[in-house]
């Protein structure tokens, strides 16, 4: 991810980098590989999915922390094996979509999912699983976890160094790019209205990238690219094809 996040910088054409929220909001399952297709097709630079670990330890790709709207099974991600979670839902494991991504050179930007009192055992279990899939499907160079978990985001930065890493801020930091040095992060991602200009331009002239996070609002998309945070995500990416570039 850190080239596609340089190589656009060094473009400077100030427009963000639009990320695929789910794939797309369009006809197919969201977090799925069609949905992930059709979100390039549509114009995504990246791909923002969510990553869990089922009872049996395999990554998938899953938005919801509970299970009951989605499959019709009561409890978490984290409380079902892979084959009783796709009785009645598509999930696509993490392997496979990375496997997919390598063919058609897509970035990923994984978020981890955290229901902290909940899933933190669970979202530490994940991340040597999640960095032997990406190491072993050629896709280091393509990803960015992210995620609120910054002790699972640590341990997965002290397994691997080279694995690239952003934080979700849902506060106002005394200090920004102290908190990114401090975790090693490359990533900050905020809600926009919790970014003012000064601090955006702070962060990038300290070697950091800005997310403006996931926008469905026009006032904070305005703002965002105002304010040329290094890339957001949107639900339907091809709103933006005409204004890249």
């Amino acid at each position: 991810m850190r080239t596609l996040l340089e190589r656009h910088r060094m473009e400077g054409n100030g427009f963000p980098l639009i990320g695929g929220h789910r794939g797309c909001a369009c006809e197919v399952q969201e977090n799925s590989i069609p949905a992930m297709q059709k979100g390039i097709e549509r114009g995504a630079s990246y791909l923002e999915i969510d990553v869990q670990l089922t009872r049996d330890h395999i990554p998938v790709i899953f938005h919801d922390i509970h299970t009951l709207d989605k499959t019709g099974l009561p409890g978490l991600v984290q409380d079902h094996t892979y084959d009783e979670l796709n009785q009645n839902y598509i999930v696509p494991t993490l392997e496979s979509v990375m496997q997919w991504g390598r063919k058609h050179s897509v970035y990923f930007a994984l978020e981890m999912k955290s229901h902290h009192y909940l899933t933190s055992s669970s979202e530490l279990a994940l991340m040597p699983i999640m960095n032997e899939i990406v190491q072993g499907t050629g896709m280091l160079g393509q990803v960015e976890a992210f995620g609120v978990n910054y002790e699972s985001l640590s341990a997965l930065k002290s397994l691997n160094p080279e694995f690239e890493i952003g934080l979700i801020v849902p506060h106002i930091p005394r200090d920004a790019v102290a908190l990114m040095q401090d975790l090693n992060a490359m990533v900050y991602l905020s809600y926009v209205y919790n970014l003012r200009k000064d601090e955006i331009a702070y962060l990038q002239r300290s070697g950091y990238y800005v997310s403006g996070a996931i926008l469905k609002e026009q006032r904070l998309v305005d703002y965002a690219i105002e304010a040329q945070v290094d890339m957001f995500e949107f639900d339907r990416p091809e709103i933006f094809q005409a204004r890249k570039g």
